[in-house]
């Protein structure tokens, strides 16, 4: 007896993509309005690459006469077959009018319950129960079903702990050296990926600095703090990245299900030019994803005519791009290499529901990401 799976389509796609994933029925139905078609396909081809095989039935989304109709069609049609419904998402209406049509001929009924990490069997009553979240979403489907497509992240960790050491010295210098920080930020600031190499310049006199540096690929040491950078990766990581590199290091100790660093990709559009976004450390566990965005730059700095910290932008872009990928149950975090002393920033972070981690508990990073990711 095949097992048919029937899901509500809403801008909540996880929901369906976990009971899909765990249940692993044979066919899984969309209930789809029209406003709704966009995040179906999204869903479709997601659960199409799992080799899942999908169907979609369009429904209207106020009409509740027209939502039993469709619903008792798919029941008669499947009649021979063991057919479920995930109630989770969709509106109001077709929440209603798909229950009551299961409700009343004895089908099974399933709610999502992320938070709590479980799956409720509603109904029939008799067999009620509560079921737990076995799988894991991968990142790259996480994405995908909210239209993001991944083009690359850093695949082989291999260098970032091979230069695990200057790393974890750069964080150590944050409460115990504060200045070197800013200095080397200052020092490379007009640097990018397009300077033409190599490149001379100035950090802190620091002997432990110097000679960590040292060791990384196309540095050599002129005199006096001077050195020369002729490895753009190196360049790019002392520009910052190495602290991106230090937080990933922090959250993998953490045990999630997967992580990814460096996540760069564009957002599916019919237009010949999607945008395209970068993501500092993703996480995933159970069915849940974790965004974490990692800066160095001074948080307190004000731009000319503005009451808040440069803090406030590193918020806003944090939740402009998590706003579209996280769902409901997704958690962001902000974590900066120098304190946060503005208030209003702060202030801001609780406001936007981003958990925010500065210089001043850097040193118990690791403890405060396995609460974090676990609560």
């Amino acid at each position: 007896m095949s097992h048919i799976h029937v899901c509500l389509v809403s801008d909540q796609p996880i929901p369906n993509l976990t009971t899909a994933l765990q249940f692993k029925p044979d066919i899984v139905v969309l209930l789809k309005t029209k406003d709704m078609e966009e995040k179906a396909r999204l869903l479709e081809n997601v659960l199409k690459k799992k080799k899942i095989n999908v169907t979609s039935e369009a429904i209207e989304a106020y009409d509740i006469n027209n939502v039993i109709d469709v619903s008792e069609s798919l029941i008669d049609r499947y009649n021979d077959h063991e057919i479920s419904l995930n109630i989770t998402c969709g509106t109001k209406i077709g929440t209603l009018g798909t229950y009551q049509a299961f409700y009343t001929r004895g089908r099974q009924i399933f709610y999502v319950d992320t938070k709590d990490n479980k799956i409720l069997k509603l109904f029939p009553e008799k067999e009620q129960s509560v079921i737990p979240i076995e799988v894991s979403v991968p990142i790259e489907d996480y994405l995908a079903v909210y239209g993001f497509e991944i083009d690359s992240y850093v695949e082989d960790d291999s260098n970032i702990f091979k230069r695990r050491g200057l790393t974890e010295y750069l964080a150590t210098t944050i409460l115990s050296k504060p200045h070197i920080i800013p200095e080397i930020n200052k020092a490379l600031h007009k640097f990018n990926e397009s300077s033409v190499l190599p490149i001379l310049v100035s950090i802190p006199r620091d002997e432990n600095l110097l000679k960590l540096v040292s060791k990384l690929d196309g540095i050599s040491e002129i005199d006096n703090g001077k050195i020369s950078i002729s490895d753009r990766n190196s360049l790019m990581y002392l520009k910052g990245f190495w602290f991106e590199e230090y937080v990933y290091m922090a959250a993998k100790e953490s045990k999630p299900d997967e992580i990814k660093l460096n996540v760069k990709g564009k957002w599916v559009t019919k237009g010949q030019h999607p945008p395209k976004n970068e993501f500092d450390v993703m996480l995933s566990k159970g069915n849940r994803l974790f965004y974490i965005s990692c800066k160095t730059a001074n948080p307190d700095r004000r731009n000319k005519g503005s009451e808040e910290g440069v803090g406030r932008e590193h918020l806003y872009e944090l939740v402009s791009i998590s706003d579209r990928t996280l769902g409901l149950f997704g958690k962001r975090m902000l974590v900066s290499a120098q304190r946060v002393s503005d208030p209003a920033v702060r202030e801001r972070a609780k406001i936007l529901r981003v958990d925010l981690i500065d210089g001043r508990n850097i040193s118990s990073l690791k403890e405060n990401l396995k609460q974090w990711l676990n609560k």
